[in-house]
């Protein structure tokens, strides 16, 4: 939980600190980014093969779109868990330049229902970051030495921390086309892709209306219940297949993944607990992703696509409580989005 906060606000201390700047610096800094990226870009482009992959005359692209998702989340062991947010549906925006990505969403009329993301893809590596808060879980919970407890939406609360990179081995696929549609793919390809991935998911064992009225992070850390940490890595596949005189846009990809270092954080009555899976032991990641785009003209377009994450790990436990521990989720998201650049 430390580490998650602690990332969370220096990523947004990273973004916001030029705003935050006198004007003058504050301008200075935008004119040099704006010179580097424009070199950058002019760099890049030298490099592309145009009858794959091409650029928008544009430096912005803002996007409204609409979300769909939902978390299953089962543990056996130390900690007996079965969890789901349901169906949540969230509106939300996101603006780029120059492929760097800002979104955010919100469930309306709901506390601690929102989604955070920053985005950017080059044309051989992409960077990913989501920071997710839902107090849509429901279902049971059992604890060490308890009775077992159902969970109603709102006595839980969950923070969803996720960074992805990627690295495409073909400079004729592009994962900008497919994720965000800031560049055009011209004519169909596909390419290999090597992928890291860092996940953490805390459960709060209180709600919304509790954790609105800690006074400190200390005692805020106290309703920590359950903690989980993963790396991962992995080699997969893409492809973007063009129709329509690049109008259309089809995109599939499959990235399975070994997760490296993985270990679970279980507080209670004070005390906390940590089950760690052994390296070679089982645990695995798949990370697939499907879209449809229709572009007309350089300004509009409109995409649906969804991404499904499977994450499953089981270990034996050498801890005061002997046994085993085994830990599965799925997280999937479903986007409708309009885009303008300008």
């Amino acid at each position: 939980m430390r580490r998650l906060i602690s990332h969370t606000w220096l990523l947004l201390f990273l973004l916001l600190l030029p705003l935050a700047s006198p004007a003058q610096s504050r301008d200075s800094f935008f004119a040099d980014l704006n010179e580097f990226l424009d070199m950058r870009a002019a760099k890049n482009y030298a490099k592309w093969d145009t009858t794959y992959i091409d650029r928008y005359p544009y430096k912005w692209d803002a996007r409204l779109f609409l979300n769909t998702e939902g978390l299953h989340l089962n543990t056996d062991g130390a900690a007996d868990t079965k969890l789901s947010t349901g169906m949540s549906n969230r509106v939300g925006v996101s603006l780029s330049y120059r492929g760097l990505g800002l979104s955010y969403t919100r469930a309306i009329g709901r506390k601690l229902n929102f989604g955070f993301g920053f985005s950017t893809y080059g044309t051989h590596l992409g960077f990913e970051y989501a920071l997710r808060a839902s107090s849509r879980l429901s279902g049971a919970v059992q604890l060490p030495g308890e009775e077992r407890r159902k969970a109603d939406a709102g006595d839980l609360t969950l923070l969803a921390s996720n960074l992805n990179l990627f690295y495409s081995f073909n400079p004729r696929f592009s994962y900008a086309a497919a994720m965000k549609q800031t560049r055009i793919q011209r004519r169909s390809a596909g390419s290999v892709i090597a992928a890291v991935s860092w996940t953490i998911w805390d459960i709060l064992g209180a709600g919304p209306d509790i954790i609105s009225k800690q006074t400190s992070i200390q005692t805020f850390l106290e309703v920590t219940n359950l903690m989980y940490n993963r790396y991962s890595l992995g080699v997969g596949y893409g492809y973007n297949l063009v129709a329509g005189d690049a109008h259309w846009l089809f995109h599939a990809s499959l990235i399975p993944m070994w997760t490296f270092y993985d270990s679970t954080h279980l507080r209670q009555e004070g005390e906390t607990v940590k089950y760690r899976r052994p390296i070679g032991r089982y645990g695995i990641t798949g990370t697939a992703r499907a879209g449809i785009y229709y572009r007309w003209g350089t300004r509009w377009s409109v995409g649906l696509s969804s991404i499904v994450n499977q994450m499953s790990s089981s270990t034996s436990l050498r801890t005061q409580t002997e046994g085993y521990y085994h830990f599965e989720a799925q997280d999937w998201q479903a986007h409708l989005s309009v885009g303008f650049r300008f």
